[in-house]
């Protein structure tokens, strides 16, 4: 028998080294203006995860060139989305080569994704919602000055992502995992840091 000081230090390390091994999967999701992208960089810098986001993938796509790239510039030129099974393609490709985990950044957008994620184990530990109020989001993309952020057309921008996307997030409340952060009124160090404690506390 080992002496219980002994067996217990092993037992320790041994659950040590299991929390090291643990991926981290995050989906952090919010309509326009909330700082996916944002906090998404914070998440990946603390955890050396790495940082899933379908729109890079997308334009690193179509600088390759080749029929999806093309396909893809295509429906993008034309203001549409790229097709759901070339960007499942490469988000699957990616998870499929993250060892220590991601964040998965705008994706899922609408229920098809889930039940795709659901379909091919693209698992999560956690889903971050970033809620945010019209009007900060109004108020945020104004600053930015380009010329598709008037007031007007964000406010369809905010009205199709509530269509589209706010199902995958009702269906998100339901599951473990879930956390929904206030992501105004604060510096975005400090709700960076509520997200990570957030995410630590449902690992």
């Amino acid at each position: 028998f080992l002496e219980t000081e002994t067996g217990e230090r092993m037992v320790q390390t041994f659950v040590n080294f299991l929390k090291e091994a643990k991926m981290v999967r995050v989906v952090i999701m919010g309509g326009p203006g909330s700082g996916k992208s944002t906090y998404s960089e914070y998440i990946i810098r603390h955890f050396g995860i790495k940082h899933i986001y379908p729109g890079g993938l997308l334009r690193k796509e179509i600088d390759k060139g080749g029929p999806d790239g093309q396909k893809i510039k295509n429906l993008l030129d034309q203001g549409k989305f790229a097709p759901n099974d070339i960007v499942l393609k490469l988000i699957r490709k990616e998870v499929a080569s993250a060892t220590k985990g991601y964040v998965l950044d705008g994706y899922p957008r609408y229920m098809q994704q889930v039940r795709d994620m659901e379909k091919f184990g693209i698992g999560y530990d956690v889903v971050v919602f970033l809620d945010v109020d019209k009007e900060e989001v109004i108020k945020r993309l104004t600053k930015r000055g380009r010329a598709d952020d008037k007031p007007d057309i964000i406010s369809d921008r905010i009205a199709l992502y509530k269509k589209e996307t706010g199902p995958a997030i009702d269906y998100f409340k339901r599951q473990p995992g879930f956390v929904s952060i206030k992501a105004q009124g604060k510096e975005p160090g400090d709700i960076a840091k509520d997200i990570i404690k957030e995410i630590q506390n449902e690992l």
